[in-house]
């Protein structure tokens, strides 16, 4: 009892702690991304927080499978290294396989939370970001443009600057206007402007006391115009029903509805594949934990994180196997989780039963002593 309390105790410290540098630092990369979409006029900035928020859970359930498996790993290392692994061994009669049932305690909690996460809120999350950026797009253009910003309106083919807005909205200082068709570019200048709408409802950006320069597609030659007044309509774009159509955005039951598309099945792969991961790596942790009291930690370390590169990267292949149907869902879930599994076992077994990788009947050594070999 008391093992297993002080076990679990000191699994769910370093847990903590490692999960907390790791989400701190995915939350800020994904921070900085999200406020250089917002000052890019791709997000609305009004939504940043909500923005990194949906980006968390998206990444939460591999966060939480690379800190438990570290968890595992940093603890009964330092058991290792403290000699506490010698003492139970010798002195309570534990095995090396006595340490799953408390480590798999703990895990199991956490893993039940990842398998959460990772089949229903991260693909729901992902489809509010999703909606929220598509929300955005359909904004009306002139809504979009706030001081101080290129913001890219009709598609793209028209680039507003203005350096100062009213507080009603209605009016503009310091204009800056591109604008690129297939047979002519043109720029415009202008003091100030104003939103005006007509009869039929078309919206205009009236510019005042400005200059426009003109030119043909691949010519050097302006044309330009002074002017007093220029208006130029702002084509606003048609409302249209937002419909989250990816397939990594669509709950479970709408998948299982569809489990004859290649998509799907790869989709389901990726979710099924992250409870699964988090189980083999903690009972891989648990052998590879062990260490030379006289050695450092650093190798088990270098391992640690090349294993779960190694699975990141297995459970992206078996996606696109899946996707491209040279594997099917069942088959790819049993050879790469299989093949980790399989790698537990050898471990455990090197442990416990195996007292060198190589038997020392195959070694020169032991012939040598026998006077077999000179």
């Amino acid at each position: 009892m008391i093992f297993r309390r002080s076990l679990v105790s000191e699994l769910a410290n370093t847990a903590g702690a490692v999960f907390t540098v790791i989400f701190s630092i995915v939350l800020t990369i994904g921070l900085v991304r999200i406020l250089g979409m917002a000052a890019g006029g791709r997000i609305d900035s009004g939504t940043v927080v909500e923005m990194v928020v949906y980006q968390a859970l998206v990444n939460l359930a591999p966060l939480l499978a690379v800190s438990l498996f570290i968890a595992v790993l940093m603890t009964l290392t330092r058991s290792w290294l403290d000699s506490e692994m010698v003492v139970w061994f010798s002195s309570g009669g534990i095995s090396l396989t006595a340490w799953i049932r408390p480590v798999l305690r703990f895990s199991i909690p956490i893993i039940i939370l990842i398998a959460a996460l990772s089949v229903v809120i991260s693909p729901w999350a992902k489809g509010q970001s999703n909606m929220n950026r598509e929300v955005y797009a359909q904004r009306d253009d002139v809504e979009r443009l706030a001081p101080g910003r290129f913001t890219e309106i009709s598609g793209g083919d028209q680039v507003f600057f203005i350096e100062e807005v009213s507080d009603d909205g209605l009016s503009v200082k310091n204009v800056f206007l591109t604008e690129t068709r297939t047979d002519k570019q043109m720029v415009v200048v202008a003091d100030s402007g104003n939103i005006f709408v007509n009869e039929d409802g078309d919206r205009y950006v009236v510019l005042h006391d400005g200059r426009r320069y003109e030119a043909s597609a691949g010519s050097s030659e302006y044309r330009i115009t002074d002017f007093e007044t220029y208006a130029l309509r702002i084509d606003v774009k048609p409302e249209r029903a937002i419909q989250m159509t990816e397939v990594d955005t669509q709950p479970l039951p709408m998948l299982m509805a569809h489990l004859n598309d290649p998509e799907v099945k790869a989709e389901l792969f990726w979710r099924i594949s992250w409870p699964i991961a988090a189980l083999n790596l903690i009972l891989i942790a648990i052998p590879l934990s062990f260490t030379n009291p006289r050695a450092g930690r650093s190798l088990n370390m270098v391992v640690a994180l090349l294993l779960f590169v190694l699975y990141l990267n297995g459970i992206s292949v078996g996606e696109t196997w899946v996707r491209q149907q040279t594997m099917s869902l069942p088959v790819a879930l049993i050879v790469l989780n299989g093949a980790f599994s399989l790698f537990a076992l050898v471990l455990f077994l090197r442990r416990t039963i195996m007292q060198r990788w190589v038997p020392v009947w195959l070694t020169i050594g032991y012939w040598r002593a026998r006077g077999k070999v000179k």
